[in-house]
């Protein structure tokens, strides 16, 4: 099973997976340990994959500078020719969009994060991730992007609110019957999930939206960052940052 350029699938034994017994490891010739994360410091999909990178200590952040055009120079478009963030660099190998980002992470350097081997983990974790990114991104966009400047605010506040409060009910319901998605361990899909929610959980948010997160979700947040290395719990800092100055 080939994945990219050199990476391959290997198993115990150095026979291809599929083909033995055993646990199997998934190997990347080109990963370099050094993986560089670009994107502002603010960005809900940029800081998932920053957190995930330090945590494991396989990268870390590189500034691009939007209001100065530095997603659209010549050697990030080459990283990502659409221009957006985040973009991730390997070596020579070159990613875009978050929850890609967060699996070639995994794959590479901390399988445990992604279900490991087994098919039905991971599917999970792709779920939750796809819900992530786009139908609990609607809730997101409805209270983050107008408190932040990014975007209008809802016609109606108040049921987007609530709309926001029973999905991630159903969420929680499904995914979250543990201390985090992945169990007593975080997963790639809790670093974006914790990302997001932890935007919410700002007291900037609730003051100019109306919006409170649940008590289940308050206790999530607390726990998701508790369990960041100390690294990315200072990152965090930018975007907290960001939200005090939109009291």
């Amino acid at each position: 099973m080939k994945f990219h350029g050199s990476s391959r699938a290997l198993c115990v034994g150095g026979k291809k997976m599929g083909q033995c017994q055993g646990t199997p490891v998934m190997a990347n010739a080109g990963a370099t340990n050094n993986v560089e994360i670009y994107g502002i410091p603010i960005s809900s999909n940029v800081i998932p994959c920053v957190l995930f990178a330090q945590d494991r200590r396989c990268g870390g952040f590189v500034f691009k500078d939007m209001m100065k055009g530095e997603l659209k120079t010549a050697d990030y478009l080459a990283v990502n020719p659409w221009g957006k963030m985040p973009g991730m660099q390997d070596g020579s190998f070159c990613l875009a969009e978050s929850g890609a980002i967060l699996r070639y992470l995994a794959n590479t350097y901390a399988i445990d994060a992604y279900g490991g081997f087994d098919p039905q983990e991971r599917g999970n974790i792709d779920w939750q991730l796809d819900w992530i990114g786009t139908n609990f991104g609607k809730n997101f966009e409805d209270i983050w992007y107008p408190v932040a400047g990014f975007g209008p605010a809802p016609a109606d506040q108040k049921a987007a609110n609530a709309n926001t409060v029973t999905n991630l009910g159903t969420f929680a319901g499904k995914f979250l019957r543990g201390k985090f998605l992945g169990g007593i361990n975080l997963n790639i899909a809790d670093y974006k999930f914790g990302t997001f929610v932890w935007y919410l959980d700002h007291p900037t948010i609730k003051a100019k939206t109306g919006f409170e997160l649940p008590v289940r979700f308050k206790t999530y947040v607390r726990d998701f960052v508790n369990a960041l290395s100390p690294e990315s719990k200072k990152f965090l800092d930018a975007g907290k940052g960001f939200l005090d100055s939109k009291a």
